[in-house]
């Protein structure tokens, strides 16, 4: 027979009961505020933050997506964001979740919406998703976060499109000084050189050393009217007004092998009856020029492939190199960090024709780039 518990004994049991239910409680209570704690840190975001199961079922939503869609938490439980949100049956396309349950990493996307429940008008959502994983490595659902960025997309639209209207008006601007030179100042100067050939015509008693200097000021102004000649065809070559792109690119590369040396193999194809748009040609003639100065200033080639293709709905531009090859990364982060040209003003133009720049390279083994811009013709052809 079990000996009876004493007195002190029970009071010491009875004191052990109730503290472990002084401190479970105190557990349960700080359990409590640390959920309200973080609920209220969630609440508080300015970003839509789910938690939904692994078929994408939302469990919860932070106070964001509640009020700003105008739903409750009970409206939310059990349902799909695409289906809630948007009115569909599937996911969105590029839908981070989605990509998430295949990889089994954090996704982030960027989804246009035209319309969303609760907002009414088109808008732009950054979205995160991060799985949720048990111990066995299993994924049991995922958070979701939506940034509503519509403002900042407008912002860098407006700005893209600003960017876009001061090329062309410095585009324009170069055409017009390029005419200027050819229409009027080059004409003046052919009158000069004409009237100091013919200063002294009919007057036989003219010394040496006068008709020795009258051509020797000839020549000078015959040299100025080659220089401004070449800086009017520089601003704005006047095949590529008359003759297209691809004749334009062809004598631009004629020229540049005469004067450097370097073969240039320049292939055009599905350009014959095409006119692009003249701010698409001007621009890719741009590019060609920028690639040649580049691979003159840095390439130390000998061969040049060039070849430029409309191949509906791009034109796409191929230039490759047998040079000394660079590191393409690195020079993009020293060209942006020290405001260079070449390489990032080369970037720059092909964002604002919303082209694709894509630049292979390797030490000694050459450079290949190929450029697409979106195919416009010219308005009326």
């Amino acid at each position: 027979m079990a000996d009876t518990p004493t007195y002190e004994e029970l009071a010491q049991r009875v004191r052990e009961l109730e503290t472990e239910a002084v401190r479970r409680k105190r557990a349960e209570v700080a359990l409590r505020a640390s959920e309200a704690e973080k609920r209220a840190i969630l609440d508080a975001s300015l970003d839509r933050i789910r938690y939904v199961d692994r078929d994408m079922k939302i469990i919860w939503g932070n106070k964001t997506t509640v009020l700003v869609h105008g739903m409750s938490q009970e409206d939310l439980v059990g349902r799909t964001c695409h289906e809630v949100f948007v009115g569909r049956n599937t996911p969105c396309e590029g839908c981070a979740t989605s990509m998430a349950r295949e990889t089994g990493q954090i996704e982030s996307a960027v989804i246009y919406h035209p319309k969303i429940k609760g907002i009414d008008r088109e808008s732009y959502w950054e979205t995160y998703c991060v799985p949720l994983k048990n111990d066995q490595g299993e994924i049991e659902g995922f958070i979701q976060i939506g940034r509503d960025i519509t403002r900042q997309k407008m912002a860098e639209a407006r700005i893209h499109t600003l960017s876009q209207q001061l090329l062309k008006a410095h585009e324009d601007e170069r055409q017009r000084i390029s005419q200027y030179l050819h229409d009027h100042v080059g004409q003046e100067l052919s009158l000069i050189r004409i009237g100091c050939e013919t200063l002294f015509d009919g007057y036989s008693d003219v010394s040496l050393e006068i008709s020795q200097r009258l051509a020797r000021l000839s020549k000078t102004v015959q040299g100025t009217i080659t220089a401004v000649r070449e800086l009017a065809y520089d601003l704005r070559p006047p095949v590529l007004d008359q003759l297209g792109l691809a004749q334009a690119v062809f004598r631009l590369c004629e020229d540049f092998s005469e004067n450097t040396g370097l073969k240039i193999d320049f292939q055009a194809a599905g350009m014959d009856d095409l006119r692009v748009d003249p701010d698409i040609e001007i621009n890719l003639y741009r590019l060609f020029q920028e690639c040649l100065n580049n691979i003159k200033k840095h390439a130390d080639a000998d061969h040049v492939i060039i070849r430029l293709v409309a191949s509906y709905p791009n034109m796409i531009l191929r230039i490759e190199d047998d040079g000394k090859g660079f590191d393409v990364e690195g020079s993009l982060l020293k060209a942006s960090s020290e405001k260079r040209m070449g390489l990032g003003s080369m970037e720059e133009r092909v964002s604002l024709l919303d082209g694709n720049l894509r630049i292979q390279s390797r030490l000694m083994e050459g450079t290949k780039i190929r450029i697409e811009i979106p195919l416009k013709e010219k308005a009326g052809v």
